[in-house]
């Protein structure tokens, strides 16, 4: 009886207290893969190593890794990490589904579209035969998503205006964030510039009620872009900026290019020449040089001109 009083007062003893180690959400990989797409990949390695491969909670920690090669835009990555399970039937059914889509996601950004355009339509099959059976508006989304790419733009934007009024006062931050950003790329691609605006406004207040950084970056960055489609170069300025800082803060060294890409395409179609030619020499062109060869040496010419 005596030992154990001891060990209980040891236990309450400031001492013991200390000795516990403080709980750091980061460590959570949940917690750290929803908030930081940069974060996730430097833990998710150690966590898919120490689980038994192909288990529930493995393939769980493998969309995780996914989906952030995703937002990082490291397709090569994405098309190593996605080429293995992408014909393999022994696998959960929505992991098959996203593989579909970062597949062909990945191959399009090489160029081959055909291909990407078989896995999409594979993605949208398998999707519909889901959902017939699991009510899940983030599936509509996901094959509206895949709808986008392959540019049937007025079939996807009808199926999200009819999401959007089914699940009005439904207050999940992910799903009306993946919604509001879906709708703003249909609008956009349909020439409603003003829809462009607004869906691109609830993004960014959808994205704030979300823990991820990386994503409100994004935002942030699209709604500057409808800003620029309508000539409104001011705002379009200030949130390129913002988007910028909350985008260096969290490593996403595409989107930081990008608003200075985007700054050069705004300064020479006011025709502010030097003003290009400052923004022009601050990007870093190993960053997105791949994807803006053509467009970056156009800008250049322009600038020297």
């Amino acid at each position: 009886m005596k030992t154990l009083i001891v060990v209980i007062l040891w236990v309450l003893s400031p001492l013991a207290i200390a000795s516990i180690p403080p709980y750091d959400a980061n460590d959570d990989i949940h917690h750290a893969c929803k908030k930081s797409p940069t974060l996730c990949l430097e833990k998710i390695s150690k966590h898919l190593n120490n689980t038994s491969p192909k288990s529930r909670v493995w393939f769980e920690y493998k969309l995780y890794q996914m989906e952030s090669l995703f937002q990082l835009v490291r397709m090569a990555e994405l098309k190593e990490q996605t080429a293995p399970w992408v014909d393999r039937d022994d696998v959960p059914l929505k992991f098959k589904i996203k593989v579909y889509i970062y597949y062909a996601k990945a191959v399009w950004a090489e160029g081959q579209k055909e291909r990407a355009h078989h896995y999409l339509n594979r993605a949208i099959e398998t999707l519909s035969l889901v959902h017939q059976t699991l009510s899940d508006p983030m599936l509509v989304v996901q094959i509206a998503n895949a709808l986008n790419s392959l540019g049937e733009y007025q079939q996807g934007y009808d199926m999200l205006q009819a999401l959007d009024k089914q699940y009005l006062k439904r207050n999940n931050a992910l799903f009306k964030l993946e919604l509001y950003e879906n709708l703003g790329h249909f609008s956009f691609s349909l020439g409603k510039l003003d829809e462009h605006i607004l869906y691109r406004k609830k993004s960014v207040f959808w994205a704030k009620l979300n823990s991820n950084q990386q994503r409100l970056a994004v935002a942030i960055y699209n709604l500057a872009r409808a800003h620029q489609k309508i000539q409104a170069y001011p705002q379009a300025i200030e949130h390129f900026d913002q988007a910028e800082k909350i985008a260096h803060s969290v490593s996403d060294h595409y989107v930081v290019e990008m608003t200075k890409y985007r700054k050069v395409e705004m300064a020479l179609e006011r025709g502010y020449i030097s003003q290009a030619k400052h923004y022009f020499q601050l990007i870093d062109v190993n960053v997105i040089g791949a994807d803006f060869s053509a467009q970056l040496s156009e800008m250049l010419i322009k600038i020297n001109q």
